[in-house]
């Protein structure tokens, strides 16, 4: 049976790590892929509108696609493990529309102070830590509380740590 997990987040919080940490641990397992949101060339803000009416309905129509791809091209893999800043409600809407519910939402998330330290020192993006960054990570922790979906708080954990939580998360679907 096909098992995928959905990692958002907002930019900073970990998401990266998280996955770069699964795939050097689960790598070898050839039912398992990992595949990124971040992957896909990104239009300019112009073009998302003048195509899909804004950056919204961009997000939207290729979050469809991408869950409609997971399920069709990658009949020959078990586990899914999916990572990109995405709207929970297109996610959900997406597998909705596929009548597949054999997956999970899993939102990594920090507190800002943390956020501001992995963008503009660790990673050594500043201009990402914007006022909408702040609001996006906002409105993906309300979200994931309206939705009850699994949060893993990076805030305060080492990356082994992070790995661990999200472990439990795949035991209790029988992967690993």
């Amino acid at each position: 049976m096909k098992n995928i997990f959905f990692i958002t987040g907002a930019s900073g919080v970990g998401k990266t790590s998280l996955v770069s940490a699964l795939k050097d641990k689960y790598e070898n397992r050839e039912i398992w892929i990992f595949l990124r949101f971040d992957s896909l060339d990104v239009p300019t803000p112009e073009e998302m509108i003048e195509k899909f009416g804004s950056g919204e309905n961009w997000q939207k129509e290729k979050t469809y696609e991408l869950i409609k791809k997971m399920l069709n091209e990658y009949k020959d893999k078990d586990v899914i493990i999916f990572e990109g800043q995405v709207n929970l409600q297109f996610i959900k809407d997406g597998f909705s529309q596929n009548n597949f519910s054999n997956y999970d939402i899993i939102l990594i998330d920090c507190n800002e102070d943390i956020m501001a330290k992995r963008l503009t020192e660790d990673r050594k993006q500043p201009e990402l830590l914007t006022q909408d960054m702040k609001n996006w990570l906002n409105f993906l922790r309300r979200q994931a509380k309206d939705f009850e979906v699994n949060i893993i708080d990076t805030s305060n954990k080492t990356k082994s740590e992070v790995l661990k939580s999200f472990e439990q998360i795949l035991q209790k679907y029988h992967v690993i």
